[in-house]
């Protein structure tokens, strides 16, 4: 006898993943990798282990999806920022770094999951890790390529991951350093995206 899901099953079965998925994200950017458990995430989540494992091999696979998930939400942001912008080339490259910092920082799970917690892990998470990063540096690269008439000569690989590393970094300090001494996530935003800019010549920003 075969047994068929229904598109309400379905649905079900996919919010019931999110709501283990969302659980999750909160527990690893609060308490970090090592120290959240599959029990804790079941617990908290309301589910149960066998639900758990229905949707999750294991704490590295439901961490993978989440940095996965992380991911394309940060490219619908940045996706969504670009298509409402204009301006040049040089002024949509700036809209990409301050909205990238600005996601991060109204969404400050997903930053620490994203900036800190996946560095070191295993090979599968170092692995997404490094596709989400490698991807941000291609459409830098992209960019760079299609200004380059107008910038210094430059190595537009090496550079994309220069650019991205300082963004990376710069985030990183902010979210280690204690609150007190933070600046706003708009003050942090444009002194990446200046640096960035004045780093490649480009524009206002070189003088």
């Amino acid at each position: 006898m075969a047994y068929h899901t229904t598109p309400k099953m379905a649905k079900r079965k996919e919010a019931h993943r999110a709501n283990l998925l969302q659980v999750a994200i909160r527990l690893f950017g609060k308490q970090g990798y090592h120290a959240t458990t599959v029990p804790r995430i079941v617990r908290e989540s309301g589910s149960s282990t066998g639900a758990f494992y229905f949707y999750f091999q294991n704490k590295d696979d439901i961490f993978a999806r989440a940095l996965e998930f992380i991911g394309e939400q940060i490219t619908g942001a940045l996706n969504k920022a670009m298509a409402s912008a204009s301006g040049d080339t040089v002024s949509q490259m700036r809209l990409a770094v301050e909205t990238f910092i600005l996601f991060l920082a109204e969404h400050p799970d997903e930053a620490r999951i994203l900036i800190v917690e996946s560095s070191g892990l295993s090979p599968r998470l170092s692995k997404v890790r490094r596709s989400i990063i490698a991807s941000h540096c291609r459409s830098v690269e992209q960019a760079l390529i299609s200004i380059s008439d107008s910038l210094p000569k430059l190595d537009s690989k090496v550079v994309a991951r220069c650019w991205v590393g300082a963004v990376h970094e710069s985030v990183y300090h902010w979210l280690e350093s204690p609150i007190e001494r933070h600046i706003s996530a708009e003050a942090l935003a444009r002194e990446i995206s200046g640096f960035n800019l004045r780093g490649i010549g480009a524009g206002k920003e070189s003088t």
